[in-house]
């Protein structure tokens, strides 16, 4: 009827350099852990950690969360997220409870707690970098899904406490908000292979609870009855919809979303807004699905209120092709073209004589390609593998009729690999090449790679060791010459009673040397050890 499992881990990092300031902590270490409880069918599960670098923490014991389940049901307890919708509540921490009801066609959700805990100002350095209101916030979510119809309906509020902070600076940009978001998504089959997808959303954000305004009424307030709107209060749009079509040998989409300039809502951390995107996408499965080919394009632009001085249209376009003849070969590449362009629009001013520089056009791209060819061979005891790769990148922009130079990117690399079976002994050779081209300064970052790998005492214990020697090549100049060594170890015990659990220990070592190459080139090396203890039970 009860059963418990979960897991400890315990790590230390231990660091030294020599020739440089040292770059992180000389010994770090941290501990979490998950218990989980389960009796009958209600599981209980809670994570836990612990640290004592006090610089990335707030508190020592920093998180503890709950999700119990019972079938169809599941609790949150503690610290969890949760996610309705892209413009609603997405992924924002919380502290407080949460539930999720997905009784055969029908899926039920609701949150209520701290989004954010009040940090009072600094009086002692005169600073508001990490004053907040105490922000509580909850939400629903009730929707209904079947093999040709889904709706979904959801709502999210939060507001700020302006009570929680018991001083306020008289200039400060740090103000209570409230924000009410309401959203509608759903989908539906509408023929044979076609499917109709959207969503809107509506957000009414008040960013200052403490501006004295009068209450919006009548039509002005979009959200009557649930949002108490005030005179500063805005209100913000977002819509989607797709088109697709799936056959057995392709597939296409047709896709639209707006979203309206400073579109936000209290229930995620960022939003892309201002912006509205039309894209095409198409997918094809061929000889006998040997072959796939996914294509994309699409165009996105900007200042949709024409509120900024400039506007910029983006045109999106990719193309990807994999090609697997029979079990040996595997063959792919790829293809992307991201362009830019921004038109900037001059203030209007009567008094002000406009010159050809005020309406610059700034035109940007970025293109992409890679391909990679793997080949595997060999009998049983000797399994062997050849991989090559190649990827290329160039970016130019033009602003006018003025074409600035563009930068280039050229990375190749080609490994061999083997697998001597009646060893247990793998191990690989590579070799990689990195060669960039950014406003008339030439790098090239070329070196081979040796890496082997042991297992003993019946694979308890595996051993790995590797180096690699890297050169770089600055304008025809050599500028440094590094030597990467590593090593690692990990055993996995087996207890007698393996009811007991499993404990593991793992240990890995980095070391970097860099060599002078010249008297302005400063050697140093560098150490770093990690050490790791596991428990799973």
């Amino acid at each position: 009827m009860v059963r418990v499992n979960g897991g400890l881990n315990f790590n230390s990092i231990f660091y030294n350099a020599n020739g440089i300031a040292s770059r992180r902590d000389l010994f770090t270490w941290y501990f979490n852990g998950n218990v989980t409880v389960s009796i009958l069918d209600v599981s209980l599960p809670f994570n836990y950690s612990y640290s004592n670098n006090q610089g990335k923490f707030t508190q020592p014991f920093n998180m503890t969360n709950c999700t119990p389940t019972y079938k169809w049901i599941k609790a949150y307890a503690g610290y969890n997220s949760m996610t309705f919708s892209n413009y609603t509540l997405a992924g924002h921490i919380f502290l407080g409870g949460g539930l999720e009801l997905t009784p055969k066609k029908w899926k039920i959700a609701a949150m209520y707690g701290r989004l954010k805990k009040a940090v009072p100002y600094d009086v002692i350095n005169e600073s508001d970098v990490n004053m907040s209101y105490k922000r509580m916030g909850y939400g629903a979510k009730v929707g209904y899904e079947n093999d040709h119809f889904g709706v979904n309906l959801i709502y999210f509020t939060a507001k700020d406490d302006i009570h929680s902070i018991p001083f306020i600076p008289a200039v400060t940009q740090i103000t209570p908000q409230q924000n009410t978001a309401i959203s509608l998504n759903g989908k539906v089959k509408i023929a044979k292979g076609w499917a109709l997808e959207g969503e809107y959303a509506l957000s009414g954000l008040n960013k200052n609870l403490l501006a004295s305004e009068e209450a919006l009424t009548g039509d002005k307030n979009k959200l009557p009855f649930l949002f108490s709107a005030r005179g500063n209060t805005q209100f913000y749009n977002a819509y989607k919809g797709s088109l697709g079509y799936t056959h057995k040998l392709f597939n296409v989409g047709l896709n639209y979303e707006h979203v309206d300039p400073d579109y936000k809502t209290l229930g995620a951390y960022f939003f892309n807004n201002d912006l509205e995107n039309y894209t095409v996408s198409t997918g094809w499965h061929l000889l006998n699905n040997k072959m796939n080919i996914a294509t994309n394009t699409g165009l996105q632009k900007n200042n949709l209120d024409k509120s900024k001085l400039s506007s910029t249209k983006r045109w999106v376009g990719s193309v990807n092709v994999t090609y697997s003849p029979g079990t040996k070969w595997n063959l792919s590449g790829a293809y992307s073209n991201f362009s830019t362009y921004t038109k900037v629009r001059p203030v209007s001013d009567p008094y002000y004589i406009k010159t050809a520089a005020d309406t610059l056009n700034f035109y940007q791209i970025t293109q992409n390609a890679n391909a990679s060819v793997n080949y595997s061979f060999g009998k049983h005891k000797a399994k062997q593998g050849i991989m090559l790769a190649a990827n290329y990148q160039t970016t130019g922009d033009k602003t006018g009729n003025v074409a600035n130079v563009p930068s280039n990117l050229i990375n190749g690399n080609v490994a061999y690999s083997l697998a001597w079976t009646p060893t247990k002994t793998t191990g690989s050779l590579s070799f990689n090449v990195n060669q960039s081209h950014i406003q008339h300064i030439t790098n090239l970052y070329y070196g081979p790679n040796l890496s082997i790998s042991q297992n003993m005492a019946k694979n308890k214990v595996r051993l790995t060791l590797g180096s690699g020697y890297n050169q770089v090549i600055n304008n025809g100049i050599a500028n440094s010459k590094v030597i990467n060594s590593r090593f690692s170890m990990a055993f996995n015990p087996k207890l007698k009673n393996e009811k007991l659990g499993k404990p593991t220990i793992s240990m890995n070592c980095i070391y970097i040397n860099k060599l002078a190459t010249s008297q302005q080139v400063t050697p140093f090396n560098e150490l770093t050890a990690t050490l790791n203890l596991g428990y799973t039970f």
